[in-house]
């Protein structure tokens, strides 16, 4: 009797790949998945085009618009995309939750399922054209500073994944820091990451959250002075 060719559901599977498809069937390897949340009513939905990524990749931190021409409110779900930002000077990106420059992180929990305006901030990439395997060092690479002298409070980000077509959400991992000077300076939360697949279609996800200390972290990015990036391997 002849043998009918497998089917594979549409996906080309072939050597590593097959680890991408069996992956994307079911789950992250080692992580924690959890229902999309809710960031607040200031979400900014932004325009994407669809994204690449073959080789290690600088992706940098938007607001919207960008580049920024004017204060803001606090946004979410804003642009994460390899231009560079070119703006030169550094707005008020949430109106609604201070009058300074950048955007304020007000401390609670430290947790992933932080919400609220003024709380939690949160950046997207295009969907994936291709899946990936992560191997290596992920690095945010933040600017930020204490609004006032106090204690030192705790920038958390998480690395995510977003399925569009769900709206679950994947986390890979979370990285921490200590945010100790009044003055604007450069921070990196790392992430050592061993085969994580990110299958195609996914968003790539950064959500920053502050926790800790006695006054609140600020953080500055989309300008040529305070350009804030994500390198993932």
């Amino acid at each position: 009797m002849r043998r009918l060719p497998r089917r594979r559901g549409g996906l080309r599977v072939a050597g590593s790949a097959a680890i991408i498809a069996l992956v994307a069937a079911s789950s992250f390897l080692g992580s924690r998945t959890t229902l999309a949340l809710l960031t607040g009513t200031a979400a900014s939905t932004g325009t994407f085009a669809a994204g690449t990524w073959a080789t290690p990749t600088t992706w940098y931190l938007h607001n919207e618009p960008t580049p920024p021409t004017g204060n803001t409110t606090a946004q979410f779900n804003l642009a994460l995309n390899v231009t560079a930002p070119t703006a030169g000077t550094l707005y008020n990106y949430d109106t609604d939750c201070d009058s300074r420059a950048g955007r304020s992180i007000r401390r609670g929990t430290g947790l992933v399922s932080e919400t609220g305006t003024c709380m939690s901030a949160t950046w997207r990439s295009a969907a994936l054209g291709s899946g990936r395997i992560l191997t290596g060092s992920g690095v945010l690479r933040v600017r930020a500073r204490k609004a006032a002298w106090g204690t030192a409070p705790t920038l958390r980000a998480f690395l995510r994944v977003f399925d569009p077509g769900t709206s679950v959400y994947t986390e890979i991992s979370s990285a921490s820091v200590a945010v100790t000077t009044t003055s604007w300076a450069a921070y990196t939360p790392t992430w050592a990451l061993s085969g994580v697949s990110v299958p195609a279609g996914r968003v790539i996800e950064i959500k920053i959250v502050a926790t800790g200390g006695t006054v609140i972290p600020e953080i500055a990015y989309d300008t040529t002075g305070y350009p804030s990036r994500l390198d993932l391997p």
